[in-house]
């Protein structure tokens, strides 16, 4: 688990609010997740102060929603060139947390099938255990185009009615896209 001292943390929104004018609220989170040192022995590097500006906490995460648009491949680039990757969804949780600050945006999220046809892989490589697809999906693009590639959405767009979840897209589409950074990579040994 990760805490911060109360002292610790006040100096760092102070800093971050006064100085690079950040809304406490997007530093400090309620559920306790915020600026941090590990169990008290590790320090904060100054990185997480100055490039976690525009992200947003949760868990032992920083997410980065996009409000422009780029195939899956700029997406995960744009991500990778700031040391993060396209999200991967571990949990109802965290999906249900990506819905609540997505609004009716679609996102790419960090899942393909570019390897092998049908078999789900996340940006780490890791297997697919957990999904949340939309009803009908994934379709592989009926046959039509390929749909190696996997968005989120949390309110169905006029072109995909009544679906909500992920869907299988082609990933030379443009859509908004989510980064995600583990807080551990933020601190020093």
């Amino acid at each position: 688990l990760i805490f911060v001292s109360l002292t610790h943390s006040q100096k760092i929104a102070y800093f971050l609010t006064e100085k690079i004018k950040v809304d406490t609220a997007d530093i400090l989170k309620p559920d306790g997740v915020g600026l941090m040192s590990v169990n008290g022995s590790k320090r904060l590097t100054a990185e997480l102060v100055l490039l976690t500006v525009g992200w947003t906490c949760y868990q032992s995460s920083f997410y980065f929603m996009s409000t422009e648009k780029k195939n899956w491949t700029e997406s995960r680039r744009y991500c990778k060139e700031r040391g993060a990757d396209l999200i991967i969804i571990n949990n109802r949780e965290e999906k249900d947390f990506v819905h609540n600050k997505s609004g009716n945006a679609v996102f790419y999220i960090g899942l393909t099938d570019t390897d092998a046809e049908g078999t789900w892989k996340w940006v780490d490589n890791s297997t697919l255990t957990s999904s949340f697809w939309a009803s009908g999906q994934p379709d592989g693009g009926q046959g039509i185009v390929d749909e190696d590639c996997v968005v989120t959405v949390a309110v169905p767009p006029a072109e995909w009615p009544n679906l909500v979840g992920w869907l299988d897209v082609s990933c030379n589409k443009t859509f908004q896209w989510i980064c995600e950074k583990r807080i551990s990579q933020f601190i020093l040994p």
